[in-house]
């Protein structure tokens, strides 16, 4: 029987709203077998959803403390969502290896700095976006997007995470194709060329339900068509909330496991006990 797990969960020491032990309750109401906590690890300049450094110790003994209260009843794992960010900070950073994490979720959010020198995210806000194509990539969405899957095919390639979170997340802000069409052949080219690298790293590819339940995006991450190429490569897949408050620890779940089944997939693969397991889907 396919038991219900959830790795992608942030609280109020991230980007998210509430205390851990509260997304620890609503995974327990829910029945969840597992509960992986993935706060955004720290990063090396100032933002206002990155959890900061100060805070990263207690998050890492709330997780531990945790794990031995809901023993028996609910599997609990500790992990960050890792950026990556070449040259400063991926999985692989010796103060990411050190904390001794169960798991980690490799993201990539930020491409680029504004010409003041601040950072900006391709799915943050329309209008960050927009700066940021223009003073990053002289307006052109393509290299914009380019650059974000080249990013992925890096990440996976020199820093491969265990799960790979919201794999196309730089379709955030394209509503209606308002950026760029998927059909459009050099975006399929980016699209499976960085699918291509995460089926040689051996990476778990995640469907984020967070862009539905949060209705930022209204879709899922990846789109259909993305998770069919993933079957065709044996990329193993999971399903995840991106929950950043407790009642959506689940969100969309159902709905995505029947997609998923549409799409052709007949296992989900789930983390428990160090290690991966294959489950009937």
């Amino acid at each position: 029987m396919q038991r219900i797990s959830n790795y992608h969960c942030h609280s109020r020491l991230d980007d998210g709203v509430g205390e851990l032990a509260e997304y620890a309750d609503a995974a327990l109401a829910r029945g969840l077998a597992t509960l992986g906590f993935s706060g955004h690890a720290p990063v090396p300049f100032d933002t206002d959803w990155t959890m900061p450094p100060a805070l990263l110790p207690e998050y890492v003994a709330t997780v531990r403390r945790l794990k031995s209260e809901y023993a028996g009843r609910l599997e609990i794992l500790l992990g960050l969502e890792v950026d990556f960010l070449p040259g400063l900070l991926s999985t692989r950073s010796q103060h990411i290896r050190e904390l001794g994490l169960d798991f980690t979720l490799g993201s990539v959010h930020f491409l680029g700095r504004f010409r003041d020198g601040t950072w900006w995210t391709g799915d943050g806000a329309l209008a960050e976006l927009e700066r940021g194509l223009e003073e990053s990539f002289g307006g052109s969405v393509r290299a914009a997007v380019e650059r974000f899957y080249a990013l992925t095919v890096q990440m996976v390639t020199e820093s491969p995470p265990d799960i790979v979170g919201h794999f196309d997340v730089i379709k955030k802000n394209n509503r209606d194709g308002r950026f760029f069409s998927e059909g459009a052949p050099w975006y399929r080219q980016a699209v499976l060329g960085a699918l291509d690298a995460v089926a040689r790293a051996g990476c778990i590819m995640e469907v984020n339900t967070g862009g539905v339940v949060r209705g930022t995006s209204g879709v899922l991450y990846p789109s259909d068509w993305i998770l069919a190429e993933c079957l065709q490569r044996g990329i193993p897949v999971m399903v995840n909330a991106d929950a950043h408050r407790p009642e959506h620890i689940d969100g969309y779940f159902q709905e995505s496991y029947a997609l998923l089944r549409e799409i052709g997939y007949r296992r989900l693969t789930r983390l428990s006990g160090g290690r991966r397991i294959e489950e009937a889907l």
